[in-house]
């Protein structure tokens, strides 16, 4: 439920994008391990403020790399945009 909630919070926020003060606050609130996680990753290239990782020099967003982990034989149109990397997927 609280995943339903987060997805649907960040459906009009573009992906990689600075997280808007009510959307910090909000997954503070659904996912406060997760958060405090969050604060202290950012050594690990992990970056809380835009929900992206750093890999190699190159931004990849929170949203591409949870489309991978869920992919079931899928095809993906890979684009970066300004130094950030987002996935699509393709439908056949």
């Amino acid at each position: 439920m609280r995943d339903l909630i987060w997805r649907s919070a960040l459906k009009n926020h573009p992906e990689g994008q600075i997280l808007t003060l009510p959307l910090l606050v909000l997954r503070a609130l659904l996912f406060p391990l997760d958060f405090f996680y969050w604060r202290m990753s950012e050594t690990r290239g992990y970056c809380w403020r835009s929900n992206t990782w750093n890999i190699h020099g190159v931004r990849y967003t929170d949203a591409a790399l949870k489309s991978l982990a869920d992919a079931q034989g899928e095809l993906f149109r890979v684009t970066k945009v300004g130094g950030c990397v987002t996935l699509e997927r393709v439908d056949r």
